[in-house]
């Protein structure tokens, strides 16, 4: 496979304090009927979706950090299989944008099998949300207003608070590791791949800043260094989350030997190294602000997402058996039934954004948007990204293993961090003291590229 390179993604980071959910559960019920992060505790009438009984919350014995990651599921069988045929039968348990692509493109399968509730975090987790459930508050435009170190909103009453869940979901105090993101290529239908090493802390979740003001309104913050292709192998961009929704963002470029302030890599501004098929805030399934959307709750209902695709991380698969022409490949995928939260987002008088509508779903146990559906002007269906949700034990906490953003008009979709190919991510580096936290700066970026 050729080379190329997603510049960057944002860093994982809201009306009133939570009210009560359409559901009648209030924030009293939070570890009761409801699990610590706000999710229904029981299971469906159905049995279809199990109770959660606090998911994987520690690496299987013996385990270590740089260990390969056993599948717990590997004995699982698909309990059938949705196609182009039979998806009219399944479909109020499937996204828009997941009839689209079964619909669209022969060979295009979902898998399903027993849903697992994996999700787990850790205990300082569940007291922040807790603690938050009477301080977390956004205003009119979703710039955080306070809340720290846990979800903002279990209970939510408006789809803004859902979206903020996401922002903030917890995937540590900093980590550091390689990614690969594939773009196709337009002839041969092959992929352009870029190796990224990132390095992010979270101010968010950093024990030793006790306050929101503590963190001196940042919530994270992020280094990406290029190292393929080789014409821009090399290169280093620095993205700083603001909690009230803004973001400043610097690159070093070695044939220029400066550090160029990028204002405007927010919005619906292209990621040019993918031909343009996504944009800025399509990066992790959503980031950055909330102020040119109105994002309305619609409530919860079950579907079937991509949850616990183990061979995603699966060094046995390489990217080329992964990425196939059109959709990644199928047995290396896996569906499950579960509850989330739908929010519609529909762009605001006045203002622009190359999608004039926005369709998220977000995992009720996590909180990561699943999949999304993006609208054009004309209110037809143009893009679809969907997240498979796994876990990470040694946290614990659930990531978006990997994105797929598929482009319908262009029949073309991109890949971002797939990193089943690479030496394992350290997800620990923030809370064992491997960041510096000093780092995250202009000057350091022109230190280190002259390196």
């Amino acid at each position: 496979m050729k080379y190329l390179v997603i510049v960057a993604a944002a860093v994982g980071l809201s009306l009133s304090p939570a009210a009560a959910a359409p559901d009648g559960a209030t924030v009293a019920d939070l570890g009761t009927s409801l699990t610590p992060v706000g999710a229904e505790r029981a299971g469906n009438a159905e049995g279809t979706i199990p109770e959660w009984t606090g998911g994987i919350a520690s690496p299987p014995p013996g385990w270590k950090t740089g260990d390969e990651r056993p599948d717990p599921y590997a004995a699982d069988e698909p309990l059938f299989v949705i196609d182009g045929n039979n998806a009219d039968a399944y479909a109020s348990k499937l996204t828009a944008g997941q009839l689209a692509l079964l619909k669209r493109y022969d060979g295009y399968t979902m898998p399903v099998y027993e849903t697992r509730r994996s999700c787990a975090y850790p205990q300082s987790v569940y007291d922040a949300t807790k603690a938050n459930t009477s301080v977390a508050k956004i205003d009119a435009e979703g710039r955080l207003l306070a809340g720290k170190g846990g979800f903002l909103f279990p209970v939510p009453s408006t789809g803004a608070e859902v979206v903020w869940n996401h922002l903030v979901r917890y995937q540590g105090v900093g980590s550091t590791g390689r990614l690969v993101t594939a773009s196709p290529l337009k002839k041969s239908g092959r992929f352009a791949l870029g190796v990224l090493e990132r390095t992010s802390y979270s101010r968010f979740y950093d024990p030793e800043l006790k306050t929101y003001a503590d963190m001196d309104g940042i919530g994270g913050e992020q280094i990406t260094k290029i190292l393929s292709p080789t014409q821009i192998a090399g290169s280093l961009m620095l993205i700083r989350e603001s909690v009230n929704g803004d973001r400043e963002t610097w690159r070093y470029m070695p044939g220029q030997r400066r550090v160029r302030r990028l204002p405007d890599f927010r919005y619906d501004n292209p990621i040019a190294e993918l031909d343009g098929l996504i944009v800025a805030d399509q990066a992790n399934m959503y980031n950055g602000q909330l102020d040119r959307y109105d994002w309305a709750l619609a409530g919860k209902q079950e579907l079937f997402i991509a949850y616990n695709d183990w061979k995603l991380n699966d060094k046995a698969n390489s990217y080329d058996k992964i990425l196939q022409q059109r959709f990644p490949a199928r047995d290396v995928m896996r569906y499950e039934l579960h509850r989330v939260w739908k929010v519609e987002a529909t762009l605001r008088p006045g203002l622009r954004h190359l999608y004039n509508r926005r369709v998220l779903y977000s995992d009720e146990d996590s909180w990561i948007i699943a999949a999304t559906e993006l609208y054009d002007g004309r209110g037809e269906l143009w893009r679809v990204q969907e997240g498979p949700i796994g876990v990470v034990w040694e946290l614990p906490a659930c990531i978006n293993q990997v994105q797929f953003h598929f482009d319908l008009n262009a029949d073309r979709y991109v890949a971002a961090q797939l990193r089943n190919q690479e030496p394992a991510y350290d997800y620990l580096a923030g809370q064992e003291g491997r960041i510096d936290k000093s780092v995250f700066t202009p000057d350091y970026l022109r230190l280190a590229g002259r390196r």
